[in-house]
């Protein structure tokens, strides 16, 4: 086996570990330490790979599933010794009676006023400020683009 053979094995070795690690530890960080890769030597294989790439993101996804699975099982754990803090968090995220509210009440009123001579001006400025192009109406009163630069 050729010297680049063998760095190319060694490297599909870490890369393999390095995913099924994500998939248990969804950061990219606490992966590459697990695994005992650089970040940058990574992020330097996620982007050369596209396909690479898109492991890495189903791991990420895997991992972040498995996580959210681990949490729930916990908060339903202390939900069942009775934890007020467990309880109140799990309602006030699962049941509107127990959610955060906010209540507005006002009313609305709008004007209907016409521009004053200032406003016009400034919406003016800011339009032609705003675009590198004008547009001008020939004589035939159609609409053309003018380049303002030139």
């Amino acid at each position: 086996m050729s010297r680049r053979e063998t760095i190319s094995a060694r490297q599909d070795k870490l890369k393999e570990a390095f995913l099924e690690q994500l998939k248990r530890t969804p950061t990219i960080e606490t992966s590459c330490q697990k695994v005992g890769v650089a970040r940058a030597t990574v992020y330097r294989w996620v982007n050369g790979n596209k396909r690479f790439k898109e492991k890495v993101d189903d791991a990420l996804i895997q991992g972040r599933t498995f996580m959210s699975d681990l949490a729930e099982n916990q908060l339903f754990s202390l939900i069942g010794e009775k934890k007020i803090e467990a309880i109140r968090m799990y309602l006030s995220t699962h049941n509107p009676r127990y959610s955060n509210k906010l209540e507005l009440s006002g009313s609305i009123a709008t004007k209907d006023e016409p521009l004053t001579k200032e406003q016009k001006s400034l919406i003016k400025k800011a339009l032609q400020l705003s675009s590198l192009h004008t547009y001008d109406k020939s004589k035939t009163g159609k609409a053309y683009r003018k380049n303002s630069q030139g």
